[in-house]
């Protein structure tokens, strides 16, 4: 975890080493993402701003406009906003059935661009209803830039049709990543908006000169999410009523990640990640996306095996873009 004054300084390192954009996570008790997006833009002038994910539960679409409007005028254009489903529900207690949080994210997103051109008739949905009266009262972004956030088939499909780019996380697989393309493709047929439209992958990556290393590593921060991303595991015909994931399950939701880490198959890591060599983890994402409509490749902690986010962050820029410029 960083302490805040330590956001301003990585924020400035990573637009120095000529990355396009930075993502603040806005996951459930953690810090939250506008404010240390809000210290980033600060001190920064050119990359690129947004939250990954924000979605209509923790916080209403309401407060995410406004929230989105200041980081917009605080970073003279900057941001994007990143939404999703979202995730750790069963913390809370909340309903997490996939068919109602899928809803409220549709419904979140269409709020949102309500809101931006500040439409005078009231919102109507399933989930979210405004009156006349709730209109937005400060300058909505110039040009509001939303992402879906997903690993799910459905959700690209709606990125598709309601958003400019669709985030791809933790789809690393050809089979897997040509069906959710199909679906993004697809509701990009049935949108509305006729602007260019794109895909972007990533998630967590481990890159070593010792792959042993990079999947240790990364077994360490996929036992925080391992529980969540269910979906694709079973599209790789993984049991996940098994005892192992069970077990894995248990340690992780009672915050024992090490203790998960260490239950987790070196399979899983390949399946879910991008780990190994510099050279390996570039050849493995040419692969993916030749021919493909993708604009953009995110990096997700642990990045490499050093004992500094500095550290992690330079090994990445020296020897893994060097690899990916030619994508």
């Amino acid at each position: 975890m960083l302490y805040p004054e330590e956001y301003i300084r990585f924020g400035k390192i990573i637009e120095s080493k000529g990355f396009d954009r930075i993502y603040v996570y806005d996951d459930l008790m953690f810090y939250p993402s506008f404010p240390i997006l809000s210290l980033i833009a600060e001190h920064t002038s050119k990359i690129e701003l947004g939250p990954c994910l924000v979605n209509g539960f923790y916080r209403h679409p309401a407060l995410i406009a406004s929230n989105a409007a200041f980081l917009d005028a605080l970073s003279n254009g900057r941001s994007v906003l990143g939404l999703g489903r979202g995730a750790f529900f069963d913390f809370l207690k909340m309903n997490d059935d996939e068919k109602f949080t899928r809803e409220t994210f549709k419904e979140t997103l269409q709020l949102i661009q309500h809101l931006f051109k500040q439409k005078k008739n009231g919102f109507r949905g399933d989930v979210f209803k405004t009156s006349k009266k709730t209109v937005l009262r400060v300058s909505p972004p110039a040009k509001p830039y939303f992402i879906t956030a997903t690993w799910n088939k459905k959700m690209a499909y709606l990125g598709g049709k309601y958003s400019n780019e669709v985030q791809l996380a933790e789809v690393f697989t050809k089979s897997y990543f040509n069906k959710i393309t199909k679906a993004f493709l697809k509701g990009c047929n049935d949108s509305n908006d006729i602007g260019c439209k794109h895909i972007s992958i990533g998630g967590m990556i481990c890159v070593a000169d010792d792959p042993a290393k990079a999947i240790a590593a990364a077994k360490k921060t996929l036992a925080v999410y391992i529980p969540y991303l269910k979906t694709i595991l079973k599209q790789h015909k993984v049991d996940v009523k098994s005892s192992l994931i069970k077990e894995i399950d248990y340690e992780s939701k009672r915050g024992n990640y090490l203790e998960a880490s260490k239950l987790i198959p070196d399979d899983f890591v390949s399946m879910l990640t991008l780990s190994g060599t510099p050279a390996d983890v570039a050849n493995r994402i040419k692969s993916l996306i030749s021919n493909k409509p993708v604009k953009g490749i995110m990096f997700s902690p642990p990045y490499s095996t050093f004992d500094t986010m500095e550290e992690n962050v330079n090994y990445l820029s020296q020897r893994l873009l060097p690899e990916l410029y030619n994508v």
